[in-house]
Formats: structure tokens, C-alpha cells, sequence
């Protein structure tokens, strides 16, 4: 099954962490800050390591959240709680406000945006297209990542999992975006760096789809199927107006 062509698309819904700006260096390096600040006498080698632990979520507290679950507050606290297990250390009742005092200045102030973000965005303005984000965070959060990383005002809509009541890659989720961005599907290209949530999660909604991959080799298995689909692999924002203006497809980069 081929995803639908970019040829002339109205709109372009993008995903926001790690497509817009660096979420996961920005939380490495936050969540290493947080617990060692936290827990100073937790195992050093665990402590520097924090960052990648929270991001990793091995306990799937996000993916909960995105199904409808856990609220967005909830989720977090759940996060904390296991990272906290995880260094050995006691989950007290201020711990989250705690971990979040330590961990959101660092956060938010290591937020960079990628360098393709904002020429992109203002190509596709000039060729008239009407673009905005759709993302599983929350609304409020990626109000805040979006200002911090130099972004804010720059997008038509921001639909996010609390605002939608449900998340990538279920296609209400993409078709609600669609509509408050006022394109159709069919007509509205996404983008995004989580293979099954974004590109293969649009392309089974409807739309024009492309993954972005920014480093290194796709994953084989993954390259595989959206080849397979028709959907293109782009390694930066900046194609996308190339890929409007000749139909691109076909999974090549």
C-alpha cells in the first residue's frame, strides 16, 4: 500500500521532540544534572546516566499517556518514581517537585532548535502552506520547549494528546490535527523521527508522510517497510519544500 503523493500538499503537521529541537540531549544532559543534585550519594556511574534512563521510560509510563491512561502529571510522577527505584533511592512525597525544580532549568535551557527548523518553516510559508505540530506531549510543555527553543508563534495549531484526547499513531489523533489546521488529510504531509508513530502512523491515517531520520543509517527492518509504503526518508526540514513542489516518494536517502 503506497502513502498518498506530497505533489502540492496544503499543510505540513510536524512532530516537535526531535524534530524541531533536541529533546534528547536536552534531557540527557538534564536528568544527569537533576539526580546528581537529588541524590549526591546515589552510584555516580547510575547518576550520569540518569538522563538517558528518564528519556528511555523503560517502564512505558509515556506510552501509557499517549493511549489515554495517565494523565500528563501522572505520567511524570511515575517516570520520577522509577528512576528514583532505579538509583536506589526513597520516593518521599516532595520528590517531584523536587526533581522538577532541578530538572526543568536545565532542561529547557539546553533546548536548542535544529539548525533546518526555521528556513524550512519560512520556505513553506512562502509557497503558502499552512503548517503546525502535532505531537504527544502536552500542550502546555511544548508551549514552553517551543519559546525556549526559539520557535514560539511560528506554527498555525499545536495539537498535543491532552488537547486531542488521544495520541500518535492513532489516525483520529492525525485527522483532528488536519482539521484544526484546516486541510484535509490527503492533503496535509507529516513529519517525524519515530518510524511507527509518525511517518507509518500518517501514512495509515491517510496522508503524505515522510521519516526523518537526521543521523547515521535508517534501521534496516524499519527502511524496509516504509520503502515499501512509499514513504520518503528526508534527513532535514529543508526538504520538504522540494519534496511538495515534485511529488517526491519512494523512501529514498
Amino acid at each position: 500500500m503506497s502513502a498518498p503523493t506530497w505533489a502540492g500538499v496544503e499543510g505540513v503537521l510536524l512532530d516537535a521532540d526531535d524534530t524541531l529541537y533536541d529533546t534528547r540531549a536536552a534531557m540527557h544532559l538534564a536528568g544527569a544534572e537533576a539526580a546528581a543534585v537529588l541524590w549526591p550519594g546515589a552510584d555516580p556511574d547510575r547518576v550520569a546516566r540518569a538522563g538517558i534512563r528518564f528519556r528511555d521510560d523503560p517502564e512505558g509510563h509515556f506510552a501509557a499517556y499517549t493511549r489515554g491512561e495517565l494523565e500528563f502529571a501522572e505520567m511524570r510522577r511515575a517516570r520520577i518514581a522509577e528512576l528514583a527505584t532505579w538509583l536506589e533511592q526513597d520516593v518521599d512525597d516532595d520528590l517531584w517537585d523536587r526533581f522538577e525544580a532541578a530538572y526543568e532549568p536545565a532542561f529547557l535551557g539546553a533546548l536548542d532548535a535544529f539548525p533546518d527548523v526555521r528556513p524550512a518553516l519560512e520556505a513553506l510559508h512562502r509557497s503558502g502552506v499552512a503548517v503546525g505540530i502535532l505531537t504527544n506531549s502536552s500542550s502546555v510543555y511544548t508551549l514552553a520547549k517551543l519559546e525556549a527553543a526559539g520557535l514560539g508563534g511560528l506554527f498555525a495549531v499545536v495539537c498535543s494528546t491532552d488537547t486531542l484526547g488521544v495520541g500518535k499513531p492513532d489516525p483520529r489523533a492525525f485527522h483532528e490535527a488536519c482539521r484544526r489546521l484546516g486541510t484535509d488529510p490527503s492533503r496535509t504531509g507529516y513529519v517525524g523521527d519515530e518510524v511507527r508513530t509518525d511517518p507509518l502512523g500518517a501514512a495509515d491515517a491517510g496522508m503524505p508522510a515522510a521519516w526523518l531520520v537526521r543521523e547515521g543509517e535508517p534501521e534496516a527492518t524499519a527502511h524496509a517497510e516504509v520503502v515499501a509504503r512509499g514513504i520518503p526518508v528526508v534527513r532535514g526540514l529543508d526538504e520538504l519544500v522540494a519534496l511538495r513542489d515534485l511529488g517526491g516518494g519512494g523512501g529514498a536517502g
